[in-house]
């Protein structure tokens, strides 16, 4: 009996599907072009009732009722269903700007052994083409799968024979501990010129500035276990003041890391003491420059922190930079300045962040990585120690402050850095 009913009920759906009515209409356009965003209406031609609407691919663009939108670019099939009758129409669909291919995510972040497959959209089905930058770092197959292999960068495009797009893969790094890699304590009675070497003259240098630098140990000497760059205020050649500026250039840089120095800064309306970094390859700006700190006597409580790069930098106003003031005046007594260096810290980005005492008080993040100009501090970079007198940050100089000595005090310099994990 069992068997016959369901024997019965089988033969009852095959009749009503065969009992479906065959609706002749079609739709109207069968083929149409469209841009990310806009909207658009598929008309049916013909009596069709209780049309049941579909999208092959509803991110590339969706339907209701007919009314088709735009998302992504791609090709999708629009299916009308009425009784047993199924229409299409098909849909390509480009960008804003008439682009024909996509990739997404544009920005991908994994760790070493994680795969990725990209989303993309071939608007008119053409041969595709996918690449990595750097196939030691990330590996693609031609279905756009990704497999991370090791910490760092790369660049994945996808191609056509007429149109390309790109995409970037972060691999996080996996780093150690820092630990010490170089240092200077001052110790003893003479200047290591195997590490510093000495900017001379005047000319103001870009800013202004009223000293003329010297090597004299008038200016420059190390003593009781600190270097020290005496301001003085006396003529010499053509200039009324005199100073100096120390520089590892050609001699000890660095790339990545942390950078400190332990400093007691003069006080006192014109001094315009600091500790900086430049790269060691190109003219300025396209060096690079990190300001760590820089101190104005005039303003003994602020701590001033900038970078100085190709795009931003201090001819058109527009680098960056942060302030910090404090309770007490820094003359006052030593602190310890420094930067954190980091490469690829987040999201495949490199930063540098500010430190007084140990605490951070500012951070530069990498904005423009797609343009390698615009981001100097991939390339190592050599340490300054100066103090200036006068100048566009100095200001105005009150010569009674050189009655009592004008003196920047470097307790030491210290580079610390960390290894890769495996």
């Amino acid at each position: 009996m069992k068997q016959t009913l369901h024997t019965l009920l089988f033969l009852c759906a095959v009749l009503c599907i065969a009992c479906e009515p065959t609706v002749n209409f079609s739709l109207n356009p069968n083929s149409l072009q469209m841009k990310v965003g806009e909207i658009t209406t598929i008309n049916v031609v013909g009596e069709a009732t209780n049309i049941e609407w579909a999208s092959s691919d509803d991110s590339v663009a969706t339907v209701f009722h007919g009314v088709v939108t735009a998302n992504a670019i791609g090709m999708t099939t629009i299916t009308a269903k009425s009784g047993s009758t199924t229409v299409n129409a098909q849909v390509f669909v480009s960008g804003t700007d008439g682009s024909t291919l996509r990739i997404s995510p544009a920005f991908v972040s994994l760790k070493k052994g994680d795969t990725y497959q990209f989303q993309y959209g071939n608007t008119y089905g053409l041969d595709l083409t996918w690449t990595s930058s750097a196939e030691d770092v990330v590996q693609v197959d031609q279905q756009g799968t990704i497999t991370a292999l090791k910490p760092g960068n790369a660049t994945i495009t996808l191609s056509t024979p007429v149109e390309s797009v790109t995409a970037l893969v972060a691999v996080e790094h996996k780093w150690g501990d820092y630990s010490l890699v170089w240092s200077d304590e001052f110790d003893g009675t003479t200047l290591d010129e195997s590490v510093w070497g000495y900017n001379l003259g005047g000319g103001g240098w870009g800013n202004n500035e009223l000293q003329y630098y010297t090597q004299r140990p008038e200016n420059v000497r190390v003593k009781d276990g600190c270097l020290e760059i005496e301001a003085r205020k006396e003529t010499y050649e053509n200039r009324e003041y005199t100073s100096a500026r120390l520089l590892s250039k050609g001699k000890k840089s660095f790339l990545y890391g942390k950078v400190e120095a332990r400093i007691k800064f003069p006080g006192g309306m014109g001094t315009w003491p600091a500790f900086w970094m430049m790269g060691e390859s190109g003219g300025w700006p396209a060096c690079g420059e990190i300001d760590i700190i820089e101190h104005i006597g005039s303003q003994d409580t602020r701590a001033s922190f900038a970078v100085h790069t190709p795009e931003k930098n201090g001819t058109n106003g527009k680098n960056w930079h942060a302030t910090r003031f404090f309770d007490d005046p820094l003359s006052n007594d030593f602190h310890t300045y420094g930067v954190e260096w980091c490469q690829e810290e987040k999201d495949g980005k490199d930063c540098i962040r500010f430190f007084v005492d140990g605490v951070e008080y500012a951070t530069v993040w990498e904005t423009l990585i797609d343009n390698p100009r615009s981001w100097p501090f991939t390339q190592p970079h050599f340490i300054i120690l100066n103090c200036a007198i006068g100048g566009n940050m100095g200001g105005r100089v009150d010569d009674s402050i050189f009655n009592q000595q004008r003196i920047m005090y470097v307790d030491w310099v210290r580079v610390y850095q960390r290894q890769e994990q495996p």
